[in-house]
């Protein structure tokens, strides 16, 4: 009995907890399912060259897709920019209809709670919020409280959740078919820069790896796969900063307009005017958004913003995306079940192969695979790699 289990990450870097967690997803699938362990494929769809969180990903797409490939799992699909970039509701829509088109039977994500039914009730909830809620909701983020403190309260939530949970809760929402398995989550918090277990934060890693600090530094928390990825991603470009796209953010500030600023998606109520008084005073992307934030645009919408900026994306751009599938990377077995896959006709996306056939035949997904491509060559830029060489044009899925 043929089991499809998907996960949705970012893996930026894949580390020993995500070791754990797929091997432990895998577990439970056999473990519910009857099934053994040839039984189950593994599918992973990841952001792209900037995160959900509006960073720059340490490695690109490439190389984050072919780590998750040594570490087992058959094929991995990319989440559009425009989706992956966004808040966790876009995030969570697009991963879970890309997953469910390449036909998993379940979703599987870390949790802080471990408890199904709790997150269950939570999702139903987000997804019949009353009129009543709303209206306090909007109060509140006037007030300055973010949106997610904001729901919270609204929905009488005694206590928050945590990340992973309130990723999970957003997963659950948008699932059609896919069944969830929440993996309970061990070693450091998500965002922890704490170290004190073989099992860290990517968080933590990213911080040490852009501090300078050498790869033998973080070797005891990545899976030696990944440590041979980053030296030769390091030695061939280095690793890209947030400072790498701060200059970028700053030229783009300096030709624009406060119109032009606001109309950014996310930046609509004078966040775009902000960056353009404060851009020139700032001395790095760290001090940029701590100038930027408030009680009522949090870290992540900041970053989100700015990356926003750069690439142009506007509310409309958001409204009109379609999401797609374009495969990253894949082995043998993965390519085996994507053949099957396209051969059923399961599929309720398009499949981006060949750029310019596909999106002659779907025109509806070609404004956000551009943003894409857009968002691509400026991570190339800012790494200053060759912008033929590493174009989304000319990539091709890696095959194993």
């Amino acid at each position: 009995m043929n089991k499809v289990l998907g996960i949705i990450a970012e893996y930026d870097p894949f580390h020993n907890g995500h070791t754990y967690m797929l091997k432990r997803a895998a577990d439970i699938v056999e473990e519910t399912y009857g099934c053994s362990e040839g039984d189950v494929t593994r599918i992973a769809v990841i952001s792209g060259e900037f995160t959900q969180r509006g960073e720059p990903a340490l490695t690109d797409k490439w190389s984050r897709a072919e780590m998750a490939i040594r570490q087992g799992f058959d094929l991995v699909a990319e989440i559009p920019f425009v989706f992956c970039c966004n808040n966790s509701g876009y995030f969570a829509k697009a991963g879970v209809e890309i997953l469910e088109s390449l036909g998993a039977d379940v979703i599987a994500f870390g949790s802080e709670t471990d408890h199904l039914q709790t997150l269950l009730n939570a999702a139903h909830k987000r997804a019949n919020i009353t009129e009543e809620q709303k209206t306090v909701i909007k109060s509140l983020v006037k007030e300055g409280r973010s949106y997610p403190s904001a729901l919270s309260e609204a929905l009488g939530e005694t206590e928050p959740f945590g990340p992973n949970d309130s990723l999970g809760i957003d997963y659950i929402r948008h699932m059609k078919k896919a069944v969830p398995i929440p993996v309970k989550r061990i070693g450091a918090d998500h965002n922890s820069t704490e170290e004190n277990s073989s099992i860290s934060s990517a968080s933590l890693i990213r911080q040490k790896l852009l501090n300078g600090e050498p790869l033998e530094d973080v070797s005891h928390l990545i899976p030696s796969s990944t440590l041979e990825l980053l030296k030769r991603e390091s030695e061939a470009c280095g690793f890209c900063s947030p400072d790498m796209i701060f200059r970028i953010i700053a030229a783009k500030a300096a030709v624009s307009s406060d119109e032009e600023l606001n109309a950014v998606y996310g930046a609509e109520e004078g966040l775009g005017s902000k960056l353009r008084s404060e851009f020139r005073y700032a001395s790095g992307w760290d001090d940029l958004t701590q100038r930027l934030k408030s009680k009522r645009y949090t870290m992540t919408r900041v970053q989100r913003v700015l990356i926003h900026i750069i690439t142009g994306i506007t509310r409309e751009t958001v409204k009109m995306a379609s999401p797609y599938i374009r495969i990253l990377a894949l082995n043998d077995r993965g390519a085996a079940h994507l053949k099957a896959v396209k051969k059923s006709g399961i599929s309720g996306l398009p499949f981006i192969d060949n750029i310019k056939s596909d999106l002659k035949v779907n025109p509806q997904v070609k404004s956000a695979f551009e943003k894409g491509i857009m968002a691509t060559d400026i991570y190339n830029i800012a790494l200053g790699r060759d912008l033929y060489s590493y174009s989304d044009y000319v990539k091709n899925p890696l095959k194993f």
